[in-house]
């Protein structure tokens, strides 16, 4: 069976551009993926993602979308200062709630499970989107992520948006019930880590992230794994395959 693909844009009016979804497949849930290397979807980065999981979107187990992200990953973004880059995130977020989300909803036919997923700088956006908003997403898989936002920006220098997509200032301090009861509710958290030298501080961002997670009686699955290609991103693909293969 052949694998459905489509183009999707979206004139955006809230980050008054027009973004391009990549869409992989007709049927199931949606497996919501963020660019793993840049902003915009690259082929030959990026596809190796949808090529690991193909049996699975073309058996109707689930679509992959990927949502790109902007302005060279919003916080790395020099040419702005840093009150600007957090007023790009604060609008690319209200474009995911206003704009993308109901879109997803409707090209599945129903307001369906969505599980972002995301490698590296790509796993912060995963992580950071999901635990935003887990009233409506259903999970995520961060792959070598990191969740502190000073690591990103490089500046220390803070307001209340910087704080709330940090996730390791904002979910320690979560007491919401609201918030808490969705996070507990939820089965299909998966923070990994590759094992590598040059991987450390990824690892203990991801020790971090799990112990507070725990502590906040929030289930999740946490593995530092070895390496399983000596490439990084080519490893990141049969990472991700690998879990998806063992929890979907």
């Amino acid at each position: 069976m052949e694998l459905a693909y489509k183009e999707l844009k979206i004139k955006s009016k809230i980050l008054e551009r027009d973004i391009d979804l990549k869409i992989f497949g007709k049927y199931g849930f949606t497996m919501l993926g963020f660019p793993a290397m840049s902003d915009d979807f690259d082929e030959k980065v990026d596809l190796g993602f949808v090529e690991s999981v193909q049996n699975y979107i073309v058996n109707g187990l689930f679509r992959v979308v990927f949502l790109p992200t902007v302005g060279n990953r919003i916080w790395k973004n020099a040419d702005i200062d840093w009150n600007e880059r957090s007023d790009l995130h604060r609008k690319y977020n209200g474009f995911l709630m206003d704009e993308v989300f109901p879109r997803l909803f409707r090209i599945a036919g129903s307001p369906s499970p969505i599980i972002t997923f995301g490698c590296g700088d790509a796993g912060f956006f995963a992580a950071n989107t999901y635990f935003r908003h887990p009233d409506i997403l259903y999970g995520t898989i961060a792959i070598d992520g990191y969740y502190n936002l000073r690591y990103l920006c490089g500046f220390d220098a803070w307001d209340e948006n910087c704080y709330f997509n940090s996730p390791m200032d904002f979910l320690p301090n979560l007491e919401e019930q609201y918030w808490l009861i969705h996070l507990r509710g939820k089965k299909q958290v998966h923070l990994i880590a590759t094992d590598r030298e040059n991987n450390v501080l990824s690892i203990q961002e991801n020790k971090i992230l799990s112990n507070i997670l725990t502590q906040k009686g929030i289930p999740h699955n946490f593995e530092i794994v070895p390496p399983m290609d000596s490439d990084t991103v080519p490893n990141w693909h049969r990472i991700f395959q690998n879990i998806v293969s063992k929890y979907f």
